[in-house]
């Protein structure tokens, strides 16, 4: 039995040997366009929730490219109807799929939001599509997000 193995052994490193491994994904232009979104900056965001009122939110932003250069990690704190607000945003692109990604989660909430979506060519406007929960009307919602980078 010994004799049988030393050959399988030697014919499966034989052929592992043989495959190349496969290439590394590396950062692309849609990557480049959230490098733009990252930085320190005041945020001001307006919910519209309720038909005819608005809600509005300011706070700080802290964003940063996570090494390898894929996705863009924020962490926002500020005020969302007077009372201390945190929230934590992951956003990317898929390069198999063609499109960007991204995950939302807050303090004020027990859910995730999850968004696809699109960037213009420039990089400049981010237009997501996102799914949530609705816990007054206990129902999921769809909802469009759009950021757009003003200046440096």
């Amino acid at each position: 039995m010994k004799k049988l193995i030393a050959p399988i052994v030697c014919l499966a490193a034989s052929t592992l040997s043989a495959q190349e491994p496969p290439e590394m994904e590396k950062p692309g232009e849609h990557h480049k366009h959230l490098e733009m979104m990252a930085g320190t900056r005041d945020v001001k965001s307006k919910f519209y929730m309720i038909p005819g009122q608005t809600i509005e939110m300011t706070g700080m932003e802290v964003a940063k490219m996570q090494p390898g250069g894929f996705w863009l990690i924020s962490d926002i704190t500020g005020k969302f109807m007077g009372a201390p607000f945190h929230g934590h945003s992951v956003l990317g692109y898929d390069a198999q799929k063609t499109r960007y990604g991204g995950m939302w989660a807050d303090s004020i909430a027990s859910y995730m939001v999850s968004s696809t979506g699109t960037c213009s060519k420039d990089g400049k406007v981010n237009t997501m599509i996102s799914k949530s929960y609705d816990p007054v009307q206990k129902r999921e919602l769809t909802y469009k997000q759009v950021t757009e980078i003003k200046d440096a």
